[in-house]
């Protein structure tokens, strides 16, 4: 249209600068290519480093593991039965994290079942952080933890599996040195795909 567009040259202008007023954003802030925020997220504040404390998983933990693991993986499988058992038998070693003074997740490594296979090889069987304590770095606690642990049993390959649309958590195990090792088709028992992934430990 010849007169600007539908405010005309001149209103179009008049309307951009009220709607600037309105956001209390003066007109010098903004520059050519230069877009000011448009509400309150991109100006907060960042997050203060939170306190996680991690320690090893005790019996009064099997119904938050249960919980969590419903959470997590129940469109997986029956892992809020699998996980709790896998921990009170002994085939894994949990960890627990603590924010604050909320238990905010847990991992579980298993245990080496042959002491005398070579190479000595260990899974993460699970790693789960509650919903409300994402983006506080939980994650990374809990695979340093992991690996920490591995270390100190002489592990010298870690395993894990890994949804194949878990791209968040592959991007965390990438970050920690894994890698990825195949596919493994129906491998969870609701019939879905995994991704197998590898850290070779030293």
């Amino acid at each position: 249209m010849g007169n600007g567009g539908r405010f005309g040259k001149y209103g179009e202008q008049k309307r951009m600068d009220r709607l600037r007023q309105a956001r209390n954003l003066p007109l010098s802030r903004t520059t050519a290519g230069e877009h000011p925020p448009s509400d309150g997220l991109h100006r907060r504040k960042p997050r203060r480093k939170a306190r996680i404390a991690i320690r090893p998983a005790e019996l009064s933990d099997e119904a938050f593991i249960r919980s969590l693991s419903r959470k997590a993986f129940q469109q997986y499988g029956p892992y809020e039965d699998l996980l709790p058992n896998w921990f009170l038998s002994g085939i894994g070693i949990a960890f627990v994290a603590v924010l604050g003074k909320r238990t905010a997740g847990y991992a579980m490594l298993e245990r080496i079942p042959n002491l005398y296979t070579c190479p000595r090889v260990s899974e993460l069987l699970a790693i789960a952080v509650e919903p409300w304590a994402r983006n506080w770095g939980v994650g990374e606690r809990l695979m340093e933890e992991i690996i920490r642990k591995a270390n100190l049993l002489l592990v010298e390959r870690l395993v894990l599996h890994t949804a194949v649309d878990n791209l968040p958590g592959q991007a965390l195990f990438r970050k920690h040195g894994f890698v990825a090792n195949g596919v493994e088709k129906e491998f969870y028992p609701e019939g879905q795909d995994a991704l197998m992934m590898q850290k070779e430990m030293g």
